[in-house]
C-alpha cells in the first residue's frame, strides 16, 4: 500500500519562472532540475513540507483551458495562518486573486489566485 504522495505534476510553460514563482513568492523549496534535451523537457521539483510539486515545461504544450465542472484535479491548496495578509502580500507582487477571501460553511478561510500559467491555486486558514 502507498504511504503518502510524492509528487504532484504540474505542466508549466517555464519551468524557472514558476520554480521562481513557487519559492520566492510562496515558501517552497528548489530541488533537483532535470533536463531531457532529446525530448525537448525541463522538469523542476519545488518542495513546501513534505508535498513536492514536479514542475515540468515541454517545447509543445497546449493552452490551459478552465472549465468549472470538469473532472481531475481542481488546485492545489496551500495552508497559512492568515488568508487576508497573504492574499495583500500576493497582490502586491502582481499575482492574479481570482476569488477575494471569504469564510467558509466549514470553519474556514479561503482565496483562489493563479499561478504564472493561470493555474489554480487556493489559500486556506483554519478558523
Amino acid at each position: 500500500m502507498p504511504s503518502k504522495i510524492h509528487h504532484i505534476a504540474v505542466e508549466v510553460s517555464d519551468a524557472e519562472k514558476s520554480a521562481d514563482f513557487y519559492c520566492s513568492l510562496l515558501g517552497f523549496t528548489r530541488g533537483d532540475k532535470f533536463e531531457f534535451l532529446d525530448r525537448g523537457r525541463t522538469i523542476i521539483f519545488v518542495q513546501l513540507g513534505e508535498t513536492c510539486l514536479e514542475l515540468l515545461q515541454d517545447a509543445e504544450y497546449d493552452t490551459h483551458v478552465a472549465q468549472p465542472k470538469m473532472l481531475g484535479f481542481k488546485h492545489v491548496c496551500l495552508e497559512t495562518t492568515e488568508v487576508d495578509a497573504e492574499v495583500e502580500r500576493l497582490r502586491a507582487a502582481g499575482v492574479k486573486i481570482t476569488t477575494e477571501p471569504f469564510d467558509t460553511a466549514i470553519n474556514s478561510r479561503i482565496s483562489f489566485f493563479e499561478d504564472p500559467d493561470g493555474l489554480m491555486l487556493e489559500l486556506w486558514q483554519q478558523k
